[in-house]
């Protein structure tokens, strides 16, 4: 998959090809490099990514690099006079930077990481897409500016040193939320979604070009709501799918996945091509199986092709490290191993595109149904929609304290790491109350959720580092955008809830999938359990044993050890273990102390 990286030496000193090929082999190959004229600045590329240098630049002394998915290319071509024949994306975006300057970002949509070195200005501009598609890093050396896709790719040019950045790793450890420019490592600093980087020999300037609570869509009626996520649905499915290879998508059974599946499918079929379909099996009977509510998509469809990959063997850490061998990265998906797998499996099918259903309760799931008729004292139709599926749903004000309120932090947390964490602010709530004062705040919050971004960055580095492009379609800003136009768009009556969705695919699904409950039967939480206090003990044991975590001065190494046995004696799983062993494991294998 593409990646990108370069150097700026500000001080006119040559750069180092060597370090720049070191960077962009840390992602992959081929690698291209381009140099400024004046040799002090050198961009470089691995795989597919758009270069561009002196020997075709649109602007004298102007390098770009760009690893992008450019959705409104056909526009910007008009607006710039551009052939579709004469222009690939990288002479697109290098026209567009000559003539927009440092407001280009105001006509790109999609999903990029752009790097654009201006010799004539002194200045080098990193850019990122309005949800983070695509990750982009940068630091300040003694030797000069790097930049680059991820921070391995940093690390890989000998002028990082690699040590973590503690507070990164203390915010995850707490689920606390960090600062959006943090990295975990010390003194690389992340590009956020939505932001623009400038940087000169002055320093660094971050500009915020869109985020969520600045949207301001035009108001919609609510008759053609579902009609419209239909059509902005198939549309950002289709701006995704495998241009070269065959597609493949993560089939859970649910609405979200399964609503992807099928307009993916359905185009697919228009160009006489299959779409391959993975799903999670379990023989145990206590393990996950989501195949029931799959199937009944997949026979319904001509063209899809079932990819079933077995579960009860993929319990976590059953594949470690190499299912948690991320440099960049220590946070991993809820089951790394049995993912894995799944990619491992559609890359022997020749799978160049893997679909999910990520993100579709950000856009009209999770709690607003049940939030909305709170706020407007709708009791009543709050009864009616708890009834009928049991007590379970009782537990919304719970829910909401638990996010309003300051975390509670771990008993084995090191004393330092606690007045860390105050002076860092990192015991504040995740979301204020105010965020429950109303439906658009709660939906606005849910859209920015930090953990979004998270997601689909995650998604890129896995691209490059297995091979496979990982794509989740319900991200795309126009859904979200659709949805804040909306007037009553969270109220549902009654279950089963996601009512404009199960509107918008009233014509693509099968009637069972529509009056599915959203509760599907998977057992994810079983299976970690089952690993973590079983199959896996050893290996987290290990892990707990002599941390790093503790040479940083984060945690009680003996008392989370204690505590893990205590816990494992009586078959529970201790808080924010996952979170621990995920970065312990990034500690060992990553960095330097």
């Amino acid at each position: 998959m593409s990646a990108i990286c370069g150097i700026v030496n500000f001080n006119g000193a040559p750069v180092e090809t060597d370090a720049l090929e070191r960077m962009a082999r840390a992602a992959g190959d081929p690698v291209s490099i381009a140099l400024a004229n004046d040799g002090a600045a050198g961009f470089s590329s691995s795989g597919p990514a758009h270069l561009l240098g002196d020997a075709g630049a649109v602007r004298p002394h102007l390098l770009l690099a760009a690893d992008a998915r450019l959705d409104n290319r056909r526009d910007l071509l008009l607006a710039l006079g551009l052939g579709a024949e004469e222009s690939g994306d990288e002479r697109l975006l290098a026209t567009a930077y000559r003539r927009w300057g440092e407001r280009w970002h105001r006509h790109l949509c999609g999903g990029f990481a752009i790097a654009a070195y201006d010799q004539e200005a002194g200045r080098l501009l990193l850019l990122r897409d309005r949800s983070g598609e695509r990750g982009l890093y940068w630091c300040n050396t003694s030797g000069g500016c790097l930049f680059a896709s991820e921070p391995a790719m940093l690390l890989a040019s000998g002028r990082v040193a690699g040590e973590p950045n503690r507070l990164r790793v203390l915010a995850y450890l707490l689920g606390a939320r960090a600062e959006p420019t943090w990295s975990y490592f010390q003194d690389v600093h992340r590009v956020p979604e939505g932001h623009q980087v400038r940087l000169t020999a002055g320093g660094p300037a971050t500009e915020i070009y869109w985020d969520w609570t600045s949207v301001t869509p035009e108001p919609r009626g609510g008759p053609d709501a579902a009609a419209e996520l239909s059509h902005r649905l198939r549309e950002a499915v289709d701006r995704r799918l495998a241009p070269r290879g065959d597609t493949g998508v993560l089939l859970s059974g649910g609405l979200d996945s399964s609503s992807v599946a099928a307009l993916a499918a359905d185009t697919l079929a228009e160009r006489h091509r299959r779409l391959w379909a993975f799903t999670w099996t379990s023989q145990s009977g206590d393990g996950i199986d989501e195949t029931s509510l799959s199937r009944t998509f997949i026979h319904s469809r001509p063209n899809v092709a079932e990819h079933p990959v077995e579960a009860d063997a993929l319990w976590p850490f059953s594949r470690y490290p190499e299912a948690y061998a991320d440099r960049s990265d220590p946070e991993t998906n809820a089951l790394p191993d049995l993912l894995l797998a799944t990619l491992e499996a559609a890359r022997q099918q020749g799978v160049a595109v893997l679909l999910n259903g990520i993100g579709g309760d950000s856009v009209a799931g999770w709690l607003a149904p049940e939030l909305s008729l709170l706020l407007h004292g709708r009791i009543g139709a709050l009864w009616s929609r708890w009834r009928p599926v049991g007590l379970r749903h009782a537990g919304l004000l719970r829910e909401l304290r638990l996010l309003a309120r300051r975390p509670r932090w771990p008993d084995w947390l090191a004393p330092q790491a606690l007045r860390q964490a105050k002076e860092a602010g990192l015991d504040h709530p995740p979301v204020s109350w105010r965020t429950f004062s109303s439906r658009d705040r709660f939906r606005r919050a849910a859209l920015a959720s930090p953990a979004n971004a998270a997601t689909l960055e995650r998604f890129d580095r896995m691209s490059r580092r297995y091979g496979i492009r990982i794509e989740a379609p319900w991200h795309d800003p126009d859904l979200g955008s659709l949805v804040l136009a909306l007037p009553d768009r969270a109220l549902d009556a009654v279950p089963p809830g996601k009512r404009l969705i199960r509107s918008a695919m009233a014509e693509t699904l099968p009637a069972t999938l529509l009056q599915a409950s959203l509760d599907k039967v998977r057992n994810r939480s079983h299976l970690r359990e089952r690993g973590l206090l079983g199959p896996a003990r050893q290996t987290v044991e290990r892990l707990l044993t002599a941390p790093r975590l503790e040479e940083i001065g984060l945690v009680d190494g003996r008392r989370l050890l204690a505590t893990y046995r205590d816990g494992a004696s009586r078959h529970i799983v201790l808080p924010r273990l996952w979170e621990f062993l995920n970065a312990e494991s990034w500690l060992r294998t990553s960095t330097t102390i």
